[in-house]
């Protein structure tokens, strides 16, 4: 586990040298709320002594020990939940992300620290979500999203998972918009692994709560295992929302849970249409991920080997330069969202 009350900053090129500091709640600056989520809010803040500006995620638990029967009750934003699995979220995410630390698509870890109760996880901080950029796009501007950018996505999303999956055998569960983040620099890292799962055999064996809607049908149905192919149809699903500026499957939000699943596991896969917009070796990749018969769609290694795989990742330093004059060039209107 990580040790609470540290921060450790890593060099982030060869000018730089790694930083350590002891703090606590009291040497960080609340900047403001930044995202919202089921088990906690994310908040801007920076770490006075260094000026370093962070994301810090708070886990929003008040601990109530009883004494008598050694057993701790949690409470959250949601209400009362369990003492396993509450705890079992927030060590999967200290655990997962901490062990991450040298892949440069994952966000990092920099410390933990505790503050009436509440958990607090300060992490790098990132200038918007994939979730608000494409929707500031398409939906404010009235415009494309570029498909260059949208294959460097692709390649950065990609290794992240294949690491997670080949050096912690472990698989996501939650690949969406709002889990993709984008700085500046042009980096384009994965985060919140609150959820995921340790892989049996490459086989995931447990039963977890995600995103229903971008959850493969598998995932779904009465099966007890699935493998990271599941992650790649709910990388598909983000690909066909973030090309077209809507989720594929329209209004799902509104319906009842049955009628959600049936229209994932009944219904038509979602799949990107031929059009003068994006090129068909992007619609053939795409469509590729949203394959329903799961034996038939392809793992990471697959996609890896792909072509259209290789034309993004042989140019993964162009690429860096180019998703940061496009985030540049788009994040003035972003804050406005």
């Amino acid at each position: 586990m990580f040790v609470s009350g540290k921060l450790n900053f890593p060099a982030e090129n060869n000018k730089e040298i790694s930083r350590e500091f002891t703090f606590g709640y009291e040497d960080l600056q609340d900047l403001g709320i930044i995202g919202q989520g089921t088990y906690g809010q994310v908040t801007k803040m920076k770490h006075v002594q260094s000026q370093k500006p962070m994301a810090v995620k708070v886990r929003i638990y008040l601990l109530l020990f009883h004494v008598i029967f050694k057993r701790v009750r949690i409470i959250t934003d949601q209400g009362e939940e369990s003492e396993s699995l509450s705890l079992k979220r927030l060590r999967n995410e200290l655990e997962t992300i901490k062990n991450a630390s040298d892949c440069p698509e994952i966000v990092r870890l920099y410390g933990v620290t505790y503050h009436e109760g509440d958990c607090l996880l300060c992490m790098e901080y990132m200038d918007v979500s994939l979730d608000k950029l494409y929707k500031t796009v398409h939906i404010s501007l009235k415009q494309r999203f570029d498909e260059s950018v949208i294959g460097f996505l692709v390649v950065s999303i990609l290794h992240a998972l294949n690491h997670l999956k080949s050096c912690q055998q472990i698989i996501h569960r939650d690949v969406k918009p709002s889990n993709i983040l984008l700085n500046a620099r042009g980096q384009i890292k994965l985060c919140d692994f609150g959820i995921s799962g340790y892989l049996v055999d490459s086989i995931a064996r447990t039963k977890e709560v995600g995103c229903r809607p971008y959850m493969a049908p598998e995932r779904l149905m009465a099966s007890t295992s699935y493998d990271v192919r599941s992650d790649v149809w709910s990388l598909g699903i983000t690909l066909v929302e973030i090309a077209t500026g809507q989720f594929p499957y329209q209004n799902i939000y509104e319906l009842p849970i049955f009628k959600q699943l049936e229209v994932i596991v009944l219904g038509d896969p979602p799949f990107l249409r031929s059009n003068d917009v994006y090129s068909q070796l992007t619609v053939n990749f795409v469509n590729q991920c949203v394959i329903k018969d799961v034996t038939l769609r392809p793992d990471y290694t697959t996609l890896m080997n792909t072509d259209y795989f290789r034309r993004y990742a042989s140019q993964r330093e162009d690429g860096e330069h180019y998703v940061k004059s496009y985030v540049g060039n788009f994040m003035p209107y972003c804050q406005k969202l």
